[in-house]
């Protein structure tokens, strides 16, 4: 099964989603900004349509805001370095291996995602993959130097708010942990990847994000501020199929016996496979087609480049 990287709309097919495979990560490695540069550095980086704010402290080797990384362990190991804290429970990112961590330090400011090409008239994001850091698990489960394990009453809560082109903002929130129900056999905390649905929020031009914790000191939040996340934009799981590429994208996939063959509404195009450990197939398209060796079992990475500008889908080789 094949799912389309797009977002609903009317600007649907120009809209990129973030998956962060585009920034070429190595397998078991992270990036929470240039670890070269010997001053505080406030930059950002770009993963399909969105430029993610970023902040990194050399000195402290501190960061904030937004990084990603392609770690495939879940277990918090009890220490406090960079690397532990890229870390979410699942292990690698929603099917695929690379995600992205958001490091809410409000200290530093606030942690925006800029949507640059649709800067003018805002785009409807549709929604994005999160689930927890583990370090933050560990912390609800065992608690940890700043708090007690979650009990009765506690709750951990993501908050994304757009802005629409006039400044205009609203807001939807995802409970990560939510441990106030009466009956404790309804308390929960997030351990898989799960959907969390943006429409919403409307036609944006930016992103912000924020949480909230009933676990709190006198300076703040004292559940560790951290939240792991990938495919910012997708479509609602269900919602777009092949009839979908076909309709939004100009570009459908069928797969059979490790081959994807690609159609497009163009006259000339190329198609680039990418399995999640960077093995490269390229093809060519003959009279509107293209055949494309998969280069492994399970999820690939297609980019179809057309005269239009280039397409990115997530295919299933079975």
């Amino acid at each position: 099964m094949m799912a389309a990287l797009t977002a609903a709309g009317s600007n649907a097919a120009e809209l990129q989603v973030a998956t962060f495979e585009d920034l070429n990560l190595p397998a078991e490695s992270w990036w929470v900004g240039d670890t070269e540069d010997e001053d505080y550095a406030l930059g950002t980086f770009t993963s399909g349509s969105f430029e993610f704010s970023n902040f990194y402290m050399a000195d402290y080797d501190s960061w904030g805001f937004f990084g990603y990384a392609s770690e495939t362990g879940n277990v918090f190991p009890g220490g406090y370095a960079v690397p532990d804290q890229m870390l979410n429970c699942v292990g690698g990112g929603y099917e695929s291996a690379t995600y992205g961590m958001g490091f809410i330090a409000d200290y530093m400011g606030p942690s925006v995602i800029r949507i640059p090409d649709f800067e003018e008239t805002g785009v409807n994001v549709n929604g994005v993959w999160v689930t927890n850091n583990a370090w933050v698990v560990s912390s609800i489960l065992e608690g940890d130097g700043m708090s007690d394990a979650f009990g009765q009453g506690d709750y951990l809560k993501l908050t994304f708010k757009g802005f629409d082109k006039d400044g205009n903002a609203k807001s939807v929130d995802f409970m990560l942990a939510d441990y106030t129900s009466e009956d404790a056999s309804e308390h929960y905390y997030v351990d898989s990847w799960r959907y969390f649905d943006l429409s919403s929020l409307g036609d944006v031009v930016s992103l912000q994000t924020d949480m909230e914790s009933t676990k709190v000191n006198d300076w703040g939040m004292t559940t560790p501020a951290y939240f792991a996340f990938d495919d910012l934009g997708a479509a609602k799981p269900g919602s777009v199929g092949v009839a979908g590429v076909e309709a939004d994208l100009a570009v459908r996939v069928s797969v059979k016996d490790g081959v994807a063959t690609v159609a497009a509404a163009a006259d000339a195009f190329s198609v680039e496979a990418v399995s999640l450990d960077g093995i490269r197939a390229v093809a060519q398209s003959v009279n509107g087609a293209a055949h494309v060796q998969l280069p492994a079992v399970g999820v690939n990475i297609l980019r179809v480049v057309t005269p239009e500008g280039t397409r990115t889908l997530k295919v299933l080789n079975k």
